[in-house]
């Protein structure tokens, strides 16, 4: 499932639309209008419904990007479990730490 992570902004000038981030879509935040160049405001309780929905959104998409990226996450482990309870006799996974190969020595660089 591919989320979008751009919302619509709505100008209050020109009532045009143009998308943003987000994740940069907070409380604080400033962005020019493309068409018009005012600049926008994103501050939480402001009496500007175009800014209010905005910010709105930008918090849900950025709450469904991280229920995304914590199932992404958990997903090798979970198949790792898996093939453990479907097949006892696997055999334990080498973490990448133990595949290093170790060098000889130092290395010493020589000056001209």
């Amino acid at each position: 499932m591919d989320i979008d992570d751009t919302i619509q902004v709505r100008c209050s000038r020109c009532k045009g639309k143009f998308r943003d981030k987000a994740r940069r879509v907070r409380d604080g935040y400033s962005r020019q209008c493309p068409s018009c160049e005012r600049l926008l405001f994103f501050v939480d309780g402001s009496p500007n419904t175009d800014i209010n929905d905005a910010l709105r959104k930008a918090e849900q998409v950025r709450k469904l990007l991280r229920k995304a990226e914590e199932e992404e996450a958990s997903r090798p482990a979970r198949r790792a479990v898996e093939t453990a309870v479907d097949d006892p006799e696997a055999t334990v996974a080498i973490s990448p730490t133990d595949r290093r190969v170790r060098g000889s020595g130092r290395t010493t660089i020589s000056s001209r």
